[in-house]
């Protein structure tokens, strides 16, 4: 092969039904240039039951308290055909802009609106089996999966493929047996068969340190559950050293993070309205790297009280995280957070790396280098399975 500055090389792809039957390299020419070729994109953490809403339940002080209350108003409201309606649209979105599998966090378990999420979901998830890789996180409070529901609620999980999931930082769990409800969450999920997903630390508070309290359980109880914990953003106040400490324990346990810079550069360092955010609420993702974690970045949400852009385009949130987060896409350690690390969060049979026999999921754009990538909006072009889906 042979690299241009970018990084990048010419290739000639030979196409066998469904599959990259060859690969073949092909010289650099002053002639146009070829257009850049990107894998099919895996989305690693997102919310389609509550896409589309903010119109309905709109969240103008961009707040998470505002973030929460609007969206507990939606959830009185909701009806299985209305989630149905938004998660197909979504769904249609993601994959004519080439997503090939996509991890939704739901809001289930107990509370309003949770009964047609699930209806919803079922009826979605069975409609989409042909086309895309779907797996259901229930976002649930910690203490429902220490109830008769919650057990029932993660025997359906597991026949889904599904996984348990909930929210814990330092404001939410004073005053709560938070780690007794955890461990039975992590038991559950063992006997049950279904991987985990926390939002995690989702606060720039430096006292949040709820991730501590997961890896001491996994290091007191092992147990054969895959865990992933998303957001983070508390981590980025802590001093190098016990951020160091914090990351080689991520990596010992393979506790893969999820960094979700659109959410989370909107709604974090809001404390002081009108003031101009000092803090930027991220992940340090460098130093999780530096400590042998593997980090994807996910798109979350998507025009509803939490964050009020987003668009299920693959690229653009490339465009978006690039900058702000300084994954330089010419480099491993920046590529592999939009590739092949979403789908090893995933547990998917394709890492994403392009060779002999992988599928032939790609996404075409009209860039021929990272630059021109990020300086312009792109239009895609879609392959999948072979063929031209736009």
């Amino acid at each position: 092969m042979d690299p241009d500055g970018d990084g990048l090389v010419n290739l000639a792809l030979t196409i066998n039904g469904a599959t990259v039957a060859g690969i073949e390299p092909l010289p650099r020419t002053t002639g146009p240039r070829l257009p850049l070729a990107l894998p099919a994109a895996v989305e690693p953490h997102c919310h389609l039951d509550k896409a589309f809403t903010w119109p309905q339940a709109p969240n103008p002080s961009g707040t998470m308290a505002g973030a929460l209350d609007a969206n507990l108003q939606e959830h009185k409201r909701r009806s299985a055909a209305a989630v149905a309606e938004r998660m197909n649209r979504a769904l249609e979105t993601a994959w004519r802009q080439g997503y090939r599998a996509l991890r939704s966090h739901l809001d289930l378990g107990g509370r309003a609106g949770s009964q047609a999420t699930w209806e919803a979901m079922t009826h979605t998830w069975g409609a989409w089996s042909d086309r895309l890789q779907l797996q259901a996180v229930a976002l649930a409070p910690l203490e429902f999966w220490s109830t008769t529901a919650g057990v029932h609620l993660a025997r359906q999980l597991a026949r889904l493929g599904g996984g348990l999931g909930g929210a814990l930082d330092c404001h939410s769990t004073q005053g709560s047996p938070w780690r007794e409800h955890l461990a039975g969450m992590l038991r559950l999920a063992a006997e049950q068969g279904c991987m985990v997903d926390l939002h995690l630390d989702e606060t720039c508070d430096p006292r949040s340190r709820c991730l501590e309290g997961l890896l001491d359980l996994l290091e007191q109880e092992p147990l054969p559950v895959a865990v992933t914990v998303s957001h983070g953003c508390s981590l980025a106040q802590h001093t190098p050293e016990h951020l160091r400490r914090t990351a080689e324990r991520l990596a010992a346990l393979h506790v893969p993070l999820v960094s979700l810079p659109t959410t989370n550069l909107w709604l974090q360092d809001r404390s002081n309205p009108g003031r101009t955010p000092r803090l930027r609420g991220l992940a340090p993702i460098h130093e999780l790297q530096d400590g042998g974690v593997t980090v994807a970045i996910g798109g979350d949400n998507v025009a509803d009280p939490w964050f009020p852009g987003g668009n299920f385009d693959p690229v653009e949130l490339w465009r978006f995280a690039i900058p702000v987060t300084h994954l330089h896409p010419w480099e491993q350690r920046g590529l592999t957070p939009f590739t092949s690390a979403p789908a090893q969060v995933l547990g998917l049979a394709w890492d994403g790396v392009l060779r002999n026999g992988c599928p032939a999921d790609l996404i075409l754009t009209a860039a021929s280098s990272w630059q021109s990538m990020l300086a312009t909006p792109q239009r895609l072009r879609v392959l999948r399975d072979g063929r031209w889906l736009t």
